[in-house]
């Protein structure tokens, strides 16, 4: 959070305490996109293994923890509230709570928790690809790049729980990565996706393609352009 959201009337210590938080939060969002990875590659049920709900469950607490202090010594706690609801909403572990309580929960219903866990992975990577962003040792190029494999590869992870159960041209996790390499390149594929989720999914990749590769053809040809004159000059 930035020092200017954060109510004068706390002491500077409450800005240091955010900072341990966002750097906590952020080896949170690689640890639970890397767990995500495995529990989708392991093709497990809606209950998965213990140790990834207990994973699940510390990352939220954290999480929750975390939107909870920040919103305290917040400026404007409305306005925090509004602009973080969503994070809010994707930290209460929803899989452990059905888990404790032992709720039956529908076959629609559990596709829907398993998608909020899939969406809580795609905001740990908004904070890891926004992190690398603010980065002083990162330029423009680089956060191109990172923002553009990330993407491409949680558009595979989220492709392949999509579509493994219906679409026959997806036999393992390297066709969905494939697929996701040829979408987001606009080349195209001979999978075509099956679900309403899923070509709403190749549709989003295919405009991050078509928006970041002339970007970065741009900036290539401008460094490139400038190295030329400096060249010239010399």
């Amino acid at each position: 959070m930035n020092k200017t959201n954060i109510n004068n009337k706390y002491p500077d210590w409450t800005i240091r305490i955010a900072r341990w938080f966002n750097i906590i939060v952020l080896i949170c969002s690689l640890v639970i996109f890397l767990v995500l990875s495995i529990e989708v590659l392991e093709g497990s049920s809606y209950i998965p293994n213990n140790w990834y709900l207990r994973i699940q469950l510390i990352i939220c607490i954290i999480f929750l923890l975390d939107f909870i202090y920040l919103f305290i010594i917040s400026n404007n706690r409305k306005k925090y509230l509004l602009r973080n609801f969503l994070f809010l909403i994707v930290s209460i572990p929803y899989i452990n709570i059905t888990h404790w309580v032992n709720i039956p929960v529908d076959p629609f219903y559990q596709i829907l928790l398993k998608a909020i866990v899939l969406i809580r992975g795609g905001y740990g990577l908004v904070i890891m690809i926004t992190w690398f962003n603010q980065s002083k040792i990162s330029n423009l190029l680089y956060s191109y790049i990172a923002i553009l494999l990330g993407c491409t590869y949680f558009g595979s992870l989220a492709f392949y729980t999509l579509e493994k159960a219906t679409n026959p041209g997806i036999k393992d996790f390297s066709d969905s990565i494939w697929w996701a390499c040829m979408d987001v390149t606009t080349v195209g594929c001979s999978i075509e996706p099956t679900t309403p989720e899923g070509r709403i999914l190749a549709v989003v990749l295919a405009i991050l393609g078509m928006s970041m590769f002339p970007i970065l053809t741009a900036y290539i040809t401008n460094k490139f352009q400038k190295s030329i004159n400096n060249h010239d000059h010399k």
